[in-house]
């Protein structure tokens, strides 16, 4: 009897093992699943913006087949069709929200001197710009002088932050490959690839590996 209940005892260990080895493979599946699902997502997110550039814009066609019938305001009428409070705040914020181009500016020059240098030296792939500085909203025919160069500002301002977060994403890939230990909202597309939190020996083997995937 003893025997047997030892067998059986030393069969249900392995049963566990087994169960453990399964489960902890099916979650590497699991993540490994939604690393590439997220890395699918995002090629085929470049490629149809590629092909957007490439074509030309169905609403840019039926915008200058209708020209004659549409017609953009000018910025003289616009100003007058606004109130005078409206107006005024508008007066008021304008150092404020035009006086954030000059330390963007520099920040984009300092962010691409470091992208152009460091990448180079840590042998990261480094991030084409053209796949984010996008300025189309200029050719649209009802928007007057002002609005084009308001559309041209905000397009620049969040470009960038696009531009930049991509290139800290790779850093960060780099440098520290570690999950937060709280989840972290909207993610850049490298951080599903991170280690977790508390997992040192996951790290420590892949560490290099994700460098080199640093793509």
């Amino acid at each position: 009897m003893k025997k047997e209940n030892k067998k059986e005892g030393f069969f249900n260990k392995d049963l566990d093992k087994l169960f453990e080895k399964l489960i902890n493979e099916k979650n590497k599946g699991l993540k490994n699943l939604d690393s590439t699902r997220n890395k699918l997502t995002k090629k085929l997110d470049i490629r149809i913006d590629e092909l957007r550039k490439k074509r030309k814009f169905i609403t840019e066609y039926f915008l200058l087949k209708n020209k004659t019938q549409t017609k953009k305001v000018p910025v003289r009428k616009r100003i007058l069709s606004n109130s005078f409070i409206m107006n005024f705040r508008y007066l008021i914020s304008i150092p404020f929200i035009y006086g954030m181009l000059l330390p963007t500016m520099i920040f984009h020059m300092f962010l691409e001197i470091y992208h152009q240098i460091c990448f180079r030296l840590y042998k990261i792939p480094r991030v084409r710009a053209k796949d984010y500085f996008l300025f189309d909203r200029e050719h649209l025919p009802y928007l007057n002088w002002l609005e084009k160069i308001n559309c041209a500002y905000c397009s620049y301002f969040n470009c960038l932050i696009a531009y930049s977060r991509e290139i800290g994403g790779r850093t960060e890939k780099y440098w520290c490959p570690i999950k937060h230990e709280i989840k972290r909202k909207d993610a850049h597309i490298h951080y599903d690839d991170f280690v977790d939190y508390s997992n040192e020996k996951d790290l420590r083997k892949k560490w290099e590996k994700l460098r080199k995937s640093n793509d």
